[in-house]
């Protein structure tokens, strides 16, 4: 069985069906990642309308997480479109009144694109750092050509209890900072693509009770799928693939990866 860490089903046509074709792939819990209040909102909808339909008695849908957060992209964005309503989700979702919300995210930063100023992505990320740490949520970390600002946020501001670096594109060297800073990392199917060397490194380098894996579909389809749209029905082709880099056996290391997301994720 797996763990789809990231995906954003919610944003799809059909996300009970993308649900069940995962199940019958073998996925036994997702995790659907908010990138903004709206996409928020619909993760923490999605998640509860599958859960909602397993108490109900389905038979053929996975277990459903769900983060809020406000991407880099999006990080200039203002008062109750920004971090001020990611907060206000975040207070009428917190642990202890939804079960579902497990994470502060996607959150970061993204000097590739630069959507949003660096200023504004580096407040934004500090607000919702200082989020995670209030309701003890996970925090979701995208970061993109930004690594030595990433990790001086967090060195400076602490890190919250629990840490994933999603989409894990970084070196071994920088796999070793990550995980000295207590942090899981997420590999996605960019680990399979050909040009992907360093990545396949740090996932050779990552221990198996820090390494998740993840689809962030419906982008990033792995190999032999890639440049068609993701889903997580194929996250187990990325666990395959690490699995082999690790020279683990595919069940030894969906139970170590299954164990890994629950940890990080606090999954009950």
């Amino acid at each position: 069985m797996w763990v789809d860490t990231h995906c954003h089903i919610h944003t799809e046509d059909d996300p009970l069906e993308l649900a069940r074709q995962a199940f019958s792939a073998g996925v036994e819990s997702l995790i659907c990642i908010g990138t903004d209040v709206i996409t928020s909102q619909k993760a923490l909808g999605v998640a509860s309308s599958i859960e909602s339909s397993i108490r109900s008695g389905a038979p053929d849908l996975p277990r459903a997480y769900s983060t809020i957060g406000l991407h880099p992209h999006d990080a200039a964005n203002v008062a109750m479109s920004g971090v001020e309503g990611i907060a206000h989700l975040a207070g009428l979702n917190a642990p202890g009144r939804s079960a579902n919300l497990v994470g502060i995210g996607e959150c970061g930063l993204d000097y590739y694109y630069e959507n949003s100023s660096k200023q504004d992505q580096q407040r934004a990320f500090i607000g919702q750092i200082e989020l995670a740490k209030r309701y003890d949520l996970t925090l979701v970390v995208h970061t993109r050509d930004a690594w030595e600002d990433t990790f001086s946020i967090l060195r400076e501001n602490g890190p919250p209890n629990r840490v994933v670096f999603h989409c894990f594109t970084g070196e071994k060297a920088t796999a070793s900072r990550a995980l000295d800073l207590g942090a899981y990392l997420s590999y996605s199917g960019i680990v399979t693509f050909k040009n992907a060397e360093d990545i396949r490194e740090a996932a050779r380098f990552t221990p198996l009770d820090r390494l998740l894996i993840e689809t962030d579909s419906p982008y990033l389809a792995p190999v032999p799928h890639r440049g068609k749209p993701n889903a997580p029905a194929f996250v187990g082709l990325v666990g395959e693939f690490v699995a082999s880099l690790k020279n683990l056996p595919v069940s030894e290391f969906s139970r170590a990866t299954v164990s890994a997301a629950k940890e990080c994720f606090s999954m009950k």
